[in-house]
C-alpha cells in the first residue's frame, strides 16, 4: 500500500484507519475489532434477511456469477471422475451446488449456524460452522478450494492460506477474489471507497501483496483477472454515493432488503446511480485494462511440496 493511511467511516459512524503494513505490504484496519465483537457484527442484517441475501433480480444475477465460477474451475482440472471441493464462506451454496450436480463431494463453511442456513438447505452439501482450525480437514483432501471475497475478512489470512495449501491435493486449485487496494476506484474515492467496508474488511490487498502471500503459502499463480462485472461497476456507484455524502453504503442496504427504497433520499440515490451507470461501466473497463480493476480474481495451483 502506497501513501498515507486512508480514513474511513463505518456504517455506524465509527472512524477507522487503513494503515500500510511495512512487513507484508498490505493495508490493515486500525483499530482491529476483537474476534468476539466482530462475530457479533455479522448479524442477520449483514447477510440479508430471508432466504436470499439480495432482492430480485440482483440475487439471480449473483447466482449466474457463482455458476460461472464453478465452470471456470473445471477448465483448469485435468481428467475426469469424482472430485472434492471446499468453499470457505459458502453463502447460499450455489457455487457448490453446481459441482455437486456433476458428482463432486462438496463441503462449505460459514461462521455460525444462522449464516449457514441457506447453504444447509441445499441437499447433500457438508457444512461446517465456526472458525477453521488447522486440523479441520485432513491434508490433501480437496481438488478445489474457493475463497471468494472472504480473505479480507479474516484476522489471520496467511494462516488460512497455509491451511488451504495443506488441504489441497498436489496440483489442486485455489480460486480467490479480494478487493484491490491499488485500483483506480480505491485511489479516486479514498475513504469513501465501498470495498473498504469497515469494520468487516480487516486486510486490504494489492496485486503484489496478494501474490507474495500466495507464494509464501505454497501456491503458484496461474491466472489473474481484474474485470469483475459482479463487483466493479457497483463499487464505483456506491463509492460515488458515499463521496457525495449520502449515508455510507445505503444503496447496498436497499439492495439487501434491509431498508425500503421509499424515502426521497434513497430514491435520489437510485436515480443518481442509474445516471452514473454508463460512466461506471467505462471506468470498470479502463481500470481493468490497466491492471487496476476494483477487484483481483486469481486462480492458483498448489505446489507439489508445501512446508
Amino acid at each position: 500500500m502506497l501513501g498515507p493511511p486512508l480514513i474511513s467511516m463505518g456504517r455506524n459512524g465509527t472512524r477507522f484507519h487503513v494503515r500500510p503494513c511495512a512487513a507484508c505490504g498490505r493495508g490493515v484496519l486500525d483499530p482491529v475489532p476483537p474476534p468476539d465483537g466482530l462475530l457479533a457484527a455479522y448479524d442477520e442484517a449483514y447477510y440479508g434477511r430471508g432466504a436470499r441475501k439480495f432482492v430480485e433480480p440482483i440475487q439471480s444475477g449473483i447466482g449466474w456469477f457463482r455458476r460461472r465460477r464453478a465452470r471456470h474451475a473445471l477448465r483448469f482440472l485435468r481428467g475426469a471422475g469424482a472430485r472434492r471441493a471446499l468453499d470457505i464462506g459458502c453463502g447460499d451454496g450455489e457455487f457448490l451446488a453446481v459441482l455437486q450436480q456433476l458428482g463432486w463431494e462438496c463441503h462449505g463453511t460459514e461462521l455460525t449456524d444462522v449464516t449457514a442456513r441457506r447453504a444447509a438447505a441445499v441437499p447433500g452439501l457438508r457444512i461446517r460452522t465456526g472458525p477453521l482450525a488447522e486440523d479441520a480437514y485432513e491434508p490433501g483432501r480437496f481438488d478445489v478450494i474457493s475463497l471468494w471475497h472472504v480473505l479480507e475478512h479474516l484476522h489471520d489470512p496467511d494462516r488460512t492460506l497455509r491451511g488451504c495449501a495443506r488441504w489441497l491435493a498436489d496440483g489442486g486449485l485455489l480460486l480467490l477474489a479480494v478487493p484491490n487496494l491499488d485500483s483506480w476506484q480505491a485511489r479516486v474515492f479514498g475513504g469513501a471507497w465501498f470495498h473498504l467496508d469497515p469494520p468487516f474488511h480487516l486486510h486490504h490487498f494489492a496485486p503484489g501483496s496478494l501474490a507474495s502471500a500466495l507464494g509464501a503459502a505454497g501456491f503458484e499463480l496461474l491466472e489473474t483477472r481484474h474485470l469483475s462485472w459482479q463487483y466493479n461497476p457497483f463499487g464505483v456507484l456506491q463509492s460515488l454515493l458515499n463521496a457525495l455524502g449520502f449515508p455510507r453504503d445505503e444503496l447496498y442496504e436497499v439492495l439487501k432488503g434491509n431498508r425500503p427504497l421509499g424515502s426521497p433520499g434513497r430514491v435520489a440515490q437510485a436515480l443518481l446511480a442509474a445516471a452514473a451507470l454508463p460512466p461506471s461501466i467505462a471506468m470498470t473497463l479502463l481500470e481493468a485494462a490497466a491492471g487496476r480493476g476494483g477487484t483481483i480474481e486469481v486462480t492458483a495451483r498448489r505446489r507439489g511440496s508445501v512446508g
